[in-house]
């Protein structure tokens, strides 16, 4: 088994053991990797789409609003959706419920 593989293989595990920290921690390095520029290009892209309000709850020390996937399928370019999905293996649509789900606590955590 390649390296790869091994990514692949760890990705799929942390999504589907449903481990906070470890699909945080994969998710904060996908987008790290991503041509979005860590999360701090994802918050700004998603700040950009109109979706300031929802960043400003997550870093700003309150309730985090949780975001939907149709918000971010309309802030995220088709490019870095599709991105992101490869790099986790996983459907547009799966990748960003994912995101959905996880990024309220991972941008907070980073705050």
């Amino acid at each position: 088994m390649g390296l790869l593989d091994d990514v692949v293989g760890a990705a799929k595990s942390a999504l589907s053991q449903g481990g906070e920290g470890g699909v945080q921690g994969l998710l904060g390095n996908v987008l790290q990797n991503s041509s979005l520029g860590g999360l701090s290009g994802l918050m700004g892209q998603l700040s950009e789409g109109g979706l300031g309000h929802l960043v400003s709850s997550w870093t700003g020390g309150g309730q985090g609003q949780p975001i939907s996937v149709d918000q971010l399928k309309a802030a995220l370019t088709p490019e870095h959706i599709q991105e992101i999905a490869q790099a986790l293996n996983l459907s547009p649509d799966s990748a960003l419920a994912h995101l959905a789900e996880h990024l309220p606590m991972l941008a907070g955590n980073r705050a």
